[in-house]
């Protein structure tokens, strides 16, 4: 199966806006895409559920909720093999359904593909020129957002989150960022008079306070100056300010 990783996320953004979908459709749709993209590209593949469940950030119910929305939109087929088996997938190709009228509709997905995009290997393994791997990372940074706005309670605010803090994020990783979101949640649930920050503010900047070399159990946060800032610092109005400065 030849496959231009690229190509195919901005097929999936391009039907997105035709066909809007929920976070966790989204985030689930990308956890797929990176399995085939490290098995390279197989017709059909194997997945645990817990696996795409940890990749995707999604509860047992939500998982399967998302899952049968992706095969009823056609983004995916699946199958289950019975007992504790892993199901069995395949991702149709966006590209090739979005191939403009008038093109021939038989043969290899190369053949109407920008030639200045390689086809035949995984994203892993290509040799992009400069253009293309800012793309990549581009695409990359927008697919992690998605999966962690999936986690954050406040839904609010994702368009002024600038490409640059999403490569900031991307650097940091899913997991870390994951791990920071729960602490950040645990504080808030402990703490009467705290509400959640936007998702903007969170992940512009509150996020920082919580990840693995700031973060200190008890409640404490060491803090980018590395003295111990304690938690009960945060400013529980800071995101009306933040409203208010931007108008």
């Amino acid at each position: 199966m030849n496959v231009n990783y690229i190509a195919e996320i901005k097929a999936f953004y391009d039907r997105l806006e035709l066909n809007p979908q929920p976070n966790s459709v989204i985030a689930l749709w990308h956890a797929l895409m990176s399995i085939a993209n490290k098995w390279e590209w197989p017709d059909t593949f194997t997945a645990a559920q817990s696996s795409l469940m940890l990749k995707s950030g999604l509860s047992a119910s939500a998982f399967k909720r998302a899952r049968n929305k992706l095969a009823m939109d056609g983004f995916i087929e699946w199958k289950s093999r019975g007992g504790s088996l892993s199901a069995q997938y395949k991702i149709n190709s966006l590209v090739i359904h979005y191939r403009p009228q008038g093109e021939p509709q038989n043969g290899p997905q190369s053949h109407y593909e920008p030639q200045s995009e390689p086809q035949s290997e995984p994203i892993n393994k290509q040799k992009h020129k400069q253009k293309n791997k800012n793309t990549l990372c581009n695409a990359d940074a927008d697919a992690l957002l998605e999966r962690l706005w999936v986690l954050y309670p406040v839904k609010k605010g994702k368009g002024s989150i600038s490409a640059a803090q999403k490569k900031k994020l991307l650097k940091i990783g899913y997991d870390e960022m994951a791990r920071a979101i729960e602490r950040y949640k645990r504080y808030v649930e402990s703490v009467d008079y705290l509400h959640y920050k936007n998702g903007s503010t969170f992940f512009n900047s509150g996020y920082v306070d919580y990840l693995d070399a700031n973060y200190q159990e008890g409640g404490e946060q060491v803090g980018r100056t590395g003295c111990n800032t304690g938690a009960d610092f945060e400013d529980p109005y800071a995101d009306e300010l933040e409203r208010l400065l931007n108008k």
